[in-house]
């Protein structure tokens, strides 16, 4: 999985069904190309959950960007973000995500696709 199309393919390939929002997601902290939010929802979900992903021209563009976050997800040195619930980082190639919330099947899935969250809380 290297981009925002392979991860929105692999979530749906675990009857999850993802919504993709109609205008571009940002956050002040990052750089990437693009940014995507999409709402999923089914599949082994018992509620709705919103992403935030973040599609960058290199796993090195990705990866520099993650690092400047701070290990309990609350921004990086210059920028604080107070967020309306724990934040969780996840990172895969070019594609980072954001996922705010504390929904363990939302986590779980998350995590089987993208590995252990590099951030967060």
């Amino acid at each position: 999985m290297q981009d925002q199309v392979s991860l929105i393919d692999a979530l749906r390939s675990k009857n999850v069904t993802v919504d993709i929002g109609q205008s571009a997601t940002v956050q002040p902290f990052l750089s990437p190309q693009s940014g995507t939010a999409v709402r999923l929802s089914g599949g082994p979900l018992t509620t709705a959950a919103d992403l935030q992903l973040f599609e960058y021209g290199s796993a090195s563009a990705a990866s520099a960007d993650a690092r400047r976050i701070t290990p309990d997800g609350s921004g990086t040195a210059t920028a604080i973000v107070d967020w309306v619930a724990p934040p969780h980082f996840y990172i895969k190639g070019r594609v980072l995500v954001i996922y705010v919330g504390s929904d363990p099947a939302v986590l779980s899935l998350l995590q089987s696709l993208l590995g252990a969250q590099f951030a967060g809380r």
